[in-house]
């Protein structure tokens, strides 16, 4: 940053910026104007001459233009060059793993050279996208990750911008999240929860499985500005909430479909709402927190697909179309959709504008909710 007076700073004799800066163009325009006669002939030449040597030059802009051009050409013809990897920020074994692999194995076929999954925990992901941010623009490493990561921007120092240093490709899938209560409380709609809290906050409590994910920042927004606050429970994992919830000791969560589906089968929990634009395959009778009169739930979490900033255009445009065909196989996503994930059809520009949104959301609700939160 610039070390100079800021705008409006005075200097030590009293005089502002914009009182120095004009007594000084004041001075110099008497000084030129006083040779004006004596070089003004000159300087009409000198422009002419100019103009002359533009008019029979070739365009300077266009050559950039075009040889960026060749140059997307020819990377994507030898595209891919060599086995891609698929940085994940995941362990083995879960179901985000399983989802990057299946990709992975598919991409293999669609696009005719190896695509290693490639692990890198630690960080709360920032170490698998450190990875790929730095990686060479070439499209043969590739970010599969979670919105999370537009989460972290707000809670914690960054070795990475999301926004500026990747490029989108797509999101395959939207993980929503379902408002679940106990099916023992008398609440059937989002609007019955949300008056039963502000009547009687300390007889009620939210749970989430770890701090700063999109359930636990939902919860938070959920009850702010109530008075004495609503008791909000961390266990250690999704499925520990829902162990809590059977045994009473928590009434509500934001949590997966996954994880609650055979509860709310069974008749021991109860959807009502989901997050999200559009209400969710999974649940197509279960109403959205929006259209139920709730603003600020509009964003479900995603996981989705990204390359280092500057990869070519071209490149980009061949793995969004892959990874399309990829999703749109009936395997695919059924597979999806019995994880409790939704399969998405997106494009880079969908996404890249996805993320900008998402990311404004998200540091709002970190600030409704009381500042950031440590994961």
């Amino acid at each position: 940053m610039f070390k100079g007076r800021k705008p409006g700073q005075r200097s030590r004799n009293g005089e502002s910026w914009r009182g120095r800066l004009s007594r000084r163009h004041g001075a110099s325009h008497r000084r030129i104007g006083r040779g004006r006669g004596r070089w003004g002939a000159l300087a009409v030449a000198i422009v002419a001459v100019l103009i002359a040597l533009l008019a029979f030059s070739p365009p300077l802009l266009a050559a950039p233009r075009g040889s960026e051009r060749a140059a997307e050409r020819s990377a994507l013809m030898s595209y891919p060059g060599r086995p891609i990897r698929l940085i994940v920020p995941f362990p083995a074994g879960g179901v985000p793993d399983a989802v990057a692999r299946m990709l992975a194995e598919r991409l293999t076929l669609t696009l005719g050279a190896p695509v290693e999954v490639d692990n890198r925990t630690g960080s709360a992901g920032t170490m698998a996208g450190e990875v790929v941010a730095k990686a060479s623009s070439d499209g043969h490493t590739l970010l599969f990750h979670q919105s999370t990561m537009l989460i972290q921007q707000g809670v914690d120092p960054m070795p990475y911008d999301v926004v500026r240093d990747f490029t989108p490709v797509v999101r395959v899938a939207s993980a929503p999240l379902f408002l679940v209560v106990d099916a023992r409380l008398p609440m059937h709609s989002p609007e019955q929860w949300l008056h039963a809290v502000r009547s009687s906050p300390a007889a009620y409590s939210f749970g989430s499985g770890q701090a700063g994910t999109p359930a636990h920042l939902y919860a938070e927004y959920w009850v702010r500005g109530v008075r004495n606050g609503v008791p909000l429970v961390t266990a250690k994992g999704e499925a520990a909430v829902v162990q809590e919830m059977l045994a009473g000791r928590i009434s509500a969560c934001f949590c997966s479909f996954a994880t609650v589906q055979s509860h709310v089968r069974s008749g021991a929990l109860r959807l009502l709402g989901v997050t999200g634009a559009a209400r969710s395959p999974l649940a197509p009778t279960v109403p959205t927190l929006h259209e139920t009169g709730m603003d600020g739930y509009g964003s479900a979490p995603w996981f989705g697909v990204m390359a280092p900033a500057k990869t070519p255009r071209a490149i980009v445009a061949r793995l969004a179309t892959a990874l399309q065909k990829v999703t749109a196989e009936p395997e695919v996503r059924e597979r999806l959709l019995s994880a409790g994930l939704t399969p998405l059809e997106d494009s880079p520009d969908a996404f890249a504008t996805a993320i900008r949104s998402e990311s404004i959301q998200w540091q709002v609700i970190l600030r409704q909710a009381g500042g950031p939160i440590n994961p």
